[in-house]
């Protein structure tokens, strides 16, 4: 059964980075905590074969130790999934080893054994992962089996181990789509909360965070910026003449419109209305007039199909380049409404500076 039908590149790299940042977090708290288990599990070695615990209670305690390299960042080059995998590796392979050294050991410890497969969809990401992290000590297992069981104990101990294979790739699978549909929730809900519906394009609250960064950066940094207000002309004749679908209609060709005209470095979204707003960072003057031209003529030249006719839109602009005197964001954004009042005084249609 496929739990992950539909996960992108992107989406299954975000995974990973979380689960990555997770797994930084968890190893340095519980890591110490299963070793110490191990470890107390000599108690165990000794009720079942008091001659030989001694040695594999020695053997706990050198895995154990050899673990612990992992669950802490001691070498920098491995990343938290290679740490977590590489703690898996010391710990099962100790208690493999150590149950070996028992007499009767792999037999009547191999649920303890076996136990250690279910923390595998803890530590693997994926199916290659998954393979790297159960192999070495499945391997262990099946070859300290074959020396020391008969035929019967070992077809149980295979069937049990490779059980519990199977059971925790299943979990691993069900978690990372269990993963991916919050991870799926999460990204709609921020994009819901920083995008207008009907345009797709940023929001007004998203427009204020970024206009108040874009200040601060402009200030600290003695660089130019540029705030510009859009707003259709005579839109409501639109809406009246046309009806609000064909308004809407609209409202998404002159947002696209204007997107196609911008810089990658610019910030641009849906103001509220008909009315749009541009952050142009590191632009003079000059620059920002050529911009709020391409912008204007760019509208002036949409065409968008109607029932009954082609409709044809013009937008007036207003530019506020960042000033000494400007104390905040919001003084900023005020002088570009005014310059806008001042296209729209000036008769549509075109392109003004605040005074």
């Amino acid at each position: 059964m496929n739990f992950l039908p539909a996960i992108s590149a992107s989406a299954l790299q975000a995974l990973q980075d979380r689960a990555e940042i997770n797994l930084a977090k968890i190893l340095p708290r519980v890591g110490p905590s299963l070793a110490a288990l191990i470890v107390f599990y000599s108690v165990w070695d000794l009720l079942l074969d008091p001659a030989n615990a001694i040695q594999s209670s020695m053997t706990r305690v050198l895995f154990a130790g050899l673990a612990a390299i992992g669950f802490w960042p001691v070498v920098s080059s491995w990343t938290a999934h290679f740490r977590a995998t590489w703690s898996h590796w010391m710990l099962s392979s100790g208690v493999i080893l150590a149950t070996a050294q028992l007499d009767g050991g792999l037999v009547e410890g191999v649920g303890g054994i076996v136990l250690g497969v279910f923390l595998v969809p803890f530590i693997a990401n994926g199916a290659s992962h998954f393979a790297i992290t159960v192999t070495p000590p499945a391997l262990l297992f099946i070859l300290c089996s074959v020396a020391q069981c008969t035929l019967p104990e070992l077809a149980r101990g295979l069937l049990l181990y490779g059980s519990a294979v199977a059971v925790a790739f299943m979990q691993m699978r069900i978690a990372i789509a269990i993963r991916f549909h919050a991870l799926t929730i999460e990204r709609k809900l921020i994009r819901d909360a920083t995008h207008d519906a009907l345009t797709g394009i940023h929001n007004r609250g998203w427009l204020a965070q970024q206009a108040a960064l874009a200040f601060s950066a402009a200030r600290r940094y003695r660089t130019e910026l540029v705030y510009v207000m859009l707003d259709i002309d005579f839109f409501k004749r639109v809406n009246d003449t046309h009806g609000h679908q064909v308004g809407d209609e609209v409202l998404k060709a002159v947002a696209r419109t204007i997107q196609g005209t911008l810089r990658e470095s610019d910030h641009f979204g849906r103001f509220g209305g008909e009315e749009f707003f541009c952050i142009l960072p590191h632009t003079s003057k000059e620059t920002a007039m050529q911009c709020a031209e391409r912008i204007r003529q760019a509208v002036a030249a949409l065409e968008v199909q109607a029932a009954d006719a082609v409709v044809t839109v013009t937008i007036s602009i207003g530019l506020a380049p960042m000033m000494d005197a400007d104390g905040s964001w919001e003084d900023q954004l005020k002088r570009s409404d005014e310059a806008l009042y001042l296209a729209k005084q000036s008769g549509r249609n075109c392109a003004r500076f605040s005074d």
